[in-house]
């Protein structure tokens, strides 16, 4: 009953997301185009101006064209600024069938801990930073992903060894870094200007956030010595890929923010080498199966 309710909920609270960044984006990209014959107006008229500006200080009338001021950014890139945080609400969906086989089987394997300490640590560096930022799209989905994180945390440390070489470190060593990261961005936003607490808030999620793509990798020494990749979640993989690719392309087109495609290529390429990774070993007992035969 708890994880038919966990699921309703999820599924309710994506929707109401999807639905309100897709009137964000319509109301904004409706503000462009709306009234197409007043810009022309206005665009007359600034011509004009500049034209009678630049005679009267003995210079060319050609004025530069004022349209690339209008230009609005290509419909596939707007489509990508939606799917976006629709993607990062799924990367975050995408550990439920593994801390729902975690608390089935009252065992934690050979996971790490490590993605889920680092989901929440980034989800609340990055929902203070769209908050600064006024960033619909960044705040969105990260406050959906800050629950989730909290959920995949509790549940996994339920079942997990207080000390692993596979979480790594130890469960308190996890809690107290997400705690550090909760309340420094807490900190930063509150005791700083808001200019300042964007750069600084900005530089640390992109370490976070690398952190968060690159985490299954934690068990990478595990995947070659047992010739398995079972400790990485493909669902995972695949989500973060995607994710990625679309981040990538919003931060770079759109949002014009190094702060968001920085990590975001990176973490593509971690994406790419787990999927790699899986492809190669896969979970151990097949490709021992496949050596037998």
């Amino acid at each position: 009953m708890k994880s038919s309710s966990l699921f309703t909920a999820t599924v309710l609270f994506v929707a109401s997301n999807i639905s309100y960044v897709q009137a964000f984006s319509v109301n904004h990209r409706e503000n462009i185009i709306t009234n197409k014959g007043s810009p022309r107006r206005i665009l007359q008229s600034n011509t004009v101006s500049e034209k009678n500006a630049i005679q009267i200080r003995g210079g060319s009338s050609r004025p530069e064209s004022s349209m690339t001021l209008l230009s609005a950014v290509p419909g596939w890139v707007a489509a990508a600024g939606v799917a976006a945080p629709i993607a990062s609400m799924f990367l975050s969906l995408s550990a439920l069938p593994t801390i729902q086989n975690i608390i089935k089987n009252k065992s934690v394997g050979d996971l790490p801990l490590m993605p889920y300490s680092s989901l929440v640590a980034n989800s609340v560096v990055w929902l203070t930073y769209g908050i600064l930022k006024k960033e619909v799209k960044v705040w969105s989905c990260n406050s959906f992903s800050v629950v989730l994180g909290l959920y995949y945390f509790a549940s996994f440390a339920r079942f997990s060894p207080k000390v692993a070489d596979t979480l790594p470190g130890s469960i308190s060593q996890h809690v107290l870094a997400a705690a550090a990261a909760v309340f420094a961005s807490l900190a930063v936003a509150v005791s700083m200007p808001r200019t300042k607490a964007v750069s600084i808030l900005g530089s640390a999620g992109v370490c976070i956030c690398i952190a968060l793509f690159a985490s299954p990798l934690a068990a990478i020494k595990t995947v070659l010595r047992t010739k398995s990749a079972e400790s990485i979640p493909l669902p995972f993989a695949v989500a973060t890929t995607l994710n990625c690719v679309l981040w990538s392309i919003v931060g770079v087109l759109d949002m014009k923010d190094i702060n968001i495609w920085l990590p975001n290529a990176l973490g593509l390429g971690c994406g790419l080498l787990q999927i790699a990774l899986k492809l190669i070993y896969g979970d151990g007992k097949r490709g021992t199966t496949i050596q037998m035969a």
